[in-house]
């Protein structure tokens, strides 16, 4: 004996409402392109650094040659490279025991890890404050951010920063990441999609939301790296609190949203880097347990 269902009970759930609508369906399957492309084109290692699960695309003899390929473009673009002896000389020596603190805590951990060939170099750009590193150990400081910062231990912490950036993957992560990035964009755009509208806004908005969020995770992941290496160093780790300040001030006034930025504000990573301070203090060659943001 069957009972009459009411017409309310008949109706299919959220669920099957979703996956009839064509919109969506076209989009969950762009995700699952987008998914095992990624799974496809990229392999799963650990970092020997970080001890990080995490899906990279190249091996690190490429992004080397990656990194010195790129290197000259981006020394013209900052007005070539600034090559003062005794500047340099200091830069130089600051990177080695940086790096010489790098391998001290890897081998306390009885870890081997690949040696990326590091190199330093101040960039002959007065106007521009910036740092960055390249795949492989190529770490640039601009001439202009040299000159605002009051110490040397606030050197070390800007350079620290760029070499987390190398022994994160955080170039290798990123391409890794692209496929997937793509696929999650094409998905939102093809289930947000109208009879008067593709979808392309929201994909987009989508896609930089995403790629917004993982760089401000890297940049997080990079502020803990450099703290690690100046207390292991014996730099003072607070000095990075200064090179905040410095960035603060260049920014002005205006600023977007943070969540629509790949960085967090220098206030953020300011109180960020407070609590790495503590953390590293107390267990200078261990890893970060709290979390990888």
């Amino acid at each position: 004996m069957y009972r009459n269902q009411s017409p309310q009970a008949r109706r299919p759930g959220c669920l099957g409402m979703l996956l009839s609508n064509p919109r969506v369906l076209a989009g969950l399957v762009m995700l699952a392109v987008g998914y095992f492309s990624y799974v496809g084109s990229t392999r799963q290692e650990v970092n020997p650094f970080t001890g990080e699960k995490v899906r990279i695309k190249l091996t690190p003899d490429q992004e080397v040659a990656m990194g010195l390929q790129s290197a000259p473009q981006m020394v013209r673009e900052f007005g070539g490279e600034f090559r003062e002896p005794v500047l340099s000389n200091k830069i130089n020596e600051i990177g080695a025991r940086l790096l010489h603190a790098k391998n001290e805590i890897l081998q306390r951990r009885g870890i081997k890890d690949f040696n990326y060939p590091f190199e330093f170099h101040v960039l002959n750009d007065a106007k521009t404050i910036n740092a960055f590193a390249l795949p492989g150990g190529q770490v640039f400081i601009t001439l202009a951010l040299l000159k605002q910062l009051p110490s040397e231990d606030a050197v070390a912490g800007v350079l620290g920063h760029e070499v987390g950036h190398v022994l994160a993957w955080h170039s290798n992560k990123q391409m890794a990441k692209s496929s997937l990035l793509q696929g999650i964009a094409s998905a939102a755009a093809a289930a947000t999609a109208t009879e008067r509208s593709n979808g392309a806004a929201v994909g987009q908005m989508v896609g930089q939301l995403l790629q917004t969020r993982y760089g401000r995770e890297d940049e997080s992941q990079s502020d803990r790296i450099g703290v690690q290496l100046l207390i292991v160093a014996g730099y003072k780790p607070e000095a990075l609190l200064d090179v905040m300040k410095v960035l603060g001030q260049s920014m002005g006034g205006a600023r977007q949203p943070e969540i629509l930025s790949t960085h967090p504000f220098p206030e953020t990573r300011a109180k960020q880097i407070d609590v790495y301070i503590k953390h590293f203090r107390n267990d200078p060659f261990g890893t970060w347990t709290q979390g990888w943001n």
